[in-house]
């Protein structure tokens, strides 16, 4: 039988706006910060005078500290609950970002920077739980989809104000960004989240721990979502973390520039995580899914036939990704509801295990991208195929639906 959150948290929570919007908040701080991040990445190569490859693992390494520490996050809070866990993590997430902001060697910025990646990821984890534990796994992707949608408002713009910041002021000012953020989130949760935990949760031993993650693993209908999941972010993230180099060596654009184009995919990201919830009601969790996984997969496929057809412009990279954005705006949300809800009973670990699978295939993909010629746009979406390629091999050979 699965357990229950207090009735005060679920009656408190149904159809409040207001906690939707604290957990987009949340769940956005680690995307921010991450956004903020990469197009300061050239410039923090030239401070520290050292090639591309050696920067790009303050965008890759910190995604392997989101995936470690977020499957920490998750059983903590099954078992001491989700409040007291995510004010840790955004304490973690402040104290990080003002240490890499003051960093007079690129280790001590790459180690404030893991520090506020492993904070900042527990809102992300947490925000899933909480929806688990309120609104149970029939509506949870609505919910998901709502939160989502509000959050990309953050990463939308943060490129395009990190763009401003690093040439205005330099790339330490993103961190400051950071640092106070995190910190106004310490407050806002503090003040307005409720305990959402099953009563009487479950052990934070590490043995336990393990016993519970073994569990969920050996789940193939979770590692069918999950996986999925991850190979759709893994793709995004070597966007994210690539581009800006392409930008500057095949276009030779600047980070204001990237920051004006990815605002398209970010607000298409946006806008159809709004109607993720409405389109799942009526097409149903799994249509939606497989509906969004399509057509997120024509993106990349119409990029790399106008490169190849001769097409070299900007535009080229983002145009298409339009499709790409509004196809993982319905996929994505279904594919990691439905990862929760493959082990209600252990939302915190299960939604800790998918983020540690997303973030660590992320990473691996995002130092890739540190290796290859940026002076060929072809190596976009040429790796974005292929890491969707991955994700369909997933949904279709693994598992079934829950």
């Amino acid at each position: 039988m699965t357990a229950t959150p207090p009735e005060s948290a679920r009656a408190d929570a149904k159809g409040d706006f207001s906690l939707i919007l604290l957990l987009a908040a949340v769940t956005a701080i680690g995307p921010f910060t991450l956004h903020l991040l990469a197009p300061a990445l050239p410039q923090i190569s030239a401070r520290f005078d050292v090639p591309a490859a050696w920067a790009q693992p303050m965008l890759s390494l910190s995604l392997v500290a989101m995936a470690i520490a977020n499957l920490a996050w998750g059983p903590l809070s099954d078992r001491y609950g989700r409040r007291p866990v995510l004010l840790c993590g955004l304490a973690l997430g402040a104290a990080g970002s003002a240490l890499a902001a003051l960093a007079p060697e690129l280790w001590v910025a790459l180690l404030g920077r893991l520090l506020q990646a492993a904070g900042g990821s527990a809102g992300m984890v947490l925000a899933r739980a909480v929806a688990q534990d309120i609104y149970g796994s029939q509506r949870s992707a609505a919910v998901i989809g709502q939160i989502t949608a509000v959050m990309v408002a953050a990463p939308m713009i943060a490129p395009t104000l990190s763009g401003l910041v690093v040439e205005e002021i330099g790339w330490r000012g993103i961190f400051w960004i950071a640092a106070g953020l995190c910190a106004l989130l310490v407050v806002w949760t503090r003040a307005g989240l409720a305990e959402t935990a099953p009563a009487g949760g479950a052990s934070a031993r590490i043995g336990a721990m393990l016993q519970g993650f073994r569990e969920i693993g050996a789940n193939s209908a979770f590692w069918r979502y999950a996986g999925y999941a991850a190979c759709s972010l893994a793709g995004f993230y070597y966007f994210v973390g690539t581009t800006p180099y392409v930008m500057r060596d095949a276009f030779g654009e600047g980070p204001a520039t990237y920051g004006f184009y990815f605002i398209m995919l970010s607000a298409t990201y946006m806008l159809t995580n709004f109607l993720c919830g409405p389109i799942t009601a009526r097409l149903g969790a799994e249509r939606t899914l497989i509906w969004g996984a399509v057509i997120s997969f024509i993106g990349p496929l119409v990029s790399a036939g106008l490169l190849v057809m001769g097409f070299h412009q900007p535009i080229v990279l983002f145009l298409p990704g339009i499709l790409q954005s509004f196809g993982a705006g319905l996929a994505v949300p279904n594919a990691m509801a439905g990862a929760v809800a493959s082990s209600p009973e252990r939302a915190g670990a299960a939604s800790g295990l998918l983020g540690a699978s997303q973030f660590l295939l992320a990473a691996a993909t995002t130092q890739l991208g540190g290796f290859l010629d940026h002076s060929n746009a072809f190596i976009i979406p040429g790796v974005m195929c292929l890491m969707l390629i991955a994700g369909f091999v997933c949904l279709f050979g693994l598992g079934r639906r829950v």
